[in-house]
């Protein structure tokens, strides 16, 4: 062990030196750990890989057409009674999927009671909703913008802006071109559902867990098994 003088103290810095050379030793040993062979078996005990394509939906066929429909009323604050807020505002796809506030602020500036729930994959929930009460992306998307403290909204006056714009009408009749009126309030919903559909994530970890080796580094293994052995 090589010792060294501290030029204010003129005390031996040895410790210094003891401290790097375990922290050394820590991370060796870390790196030297073994990672299971059977390492995806386990994690597909506990968890299911995201798919890489957009899921199907039920009684809502997704189409090129519904999505580009969907993701402009998704953007669009003119969907609100003020013309504030739109669905972004409170589910920001640039900061996952939500608006990082305790509750989420709506008409008039009002606080919400609720945290808003990230938009992020929220297609393979088997409710919408903190509490459930919508049963698909559908129904949910109902929901806030008729709600007195988010969009505060009518259903009609909903309709009644879309059918002011030209270009919605074009967009509405392309996505639901088998309808004698397209612009409805049920196919509002359902273009915004088809949008968040493709809100989906699959990262590495999905990759190896549906067989791809080389998905994950070894580190990131090693972080995979660490996780699961102390349960979190």
């Amino acid at each position: 062990m090589i010792e060294a003088l501290d030029v204010l103290g003129l005390r031996p810095i040895k410790i210094l030196f003891t401290t790097m050379a375990a922290a050394l030793m820590a991370t060796t040993a870390f790196t030297a750990d073994p990672i299971p062979a059977d390492l995806r078996a386990m994690a597909l005990a506990t968890f299911k890989a995201l798919p890489s394509t957009t899921p199907a939906v039920v009684n809502n066929p997704i189409t090129p057409e519904k999505i580009v429909l969907g993701k402009a009323l998704f953007f669009d604050p003119r969907v609100s009674a003020s013309g504030v807020f739109s669905c972004n505002s409170c589910h920001n796809l640039a900061t996952g999927g939500d608006d990082n506030l305790e509750t989420s602020i709506g008409h008039g500036w009002q606080k919400g009671p609720r945290n808003a729930p990230t938009a992020l994959n929220a297609v393979f929930n088997i409710a919408q909703f903190w509490d459930g009460r919508a049963e698909d992306l559908k129904a949910q998307a109902k929901g806030p913008v008729q709600a007195s403290v988010e969009m505060a909204n009518t259903p009609g006056q909903v309709i009644a802006t879309l059918k002011s714009m030209p270009q919605y009408v074009e967009w509405f009749s392309a996505a639901f071109a088998g309808d004698a009126d397209p612009v409805t309030f049920d196919n509002f919903a359902k273009a915004i559902e088809a949008f968040e559909a493709t809100l989906v994530t699959p990262a590495p970890f999905d990759a190896f867990l549906n067989g791809d080796d080389a998905a994950m580094t070894s580190e990131q293994k090693q972080g995979l098994t660490l996780f699961m052995e102390k349960g979190c």
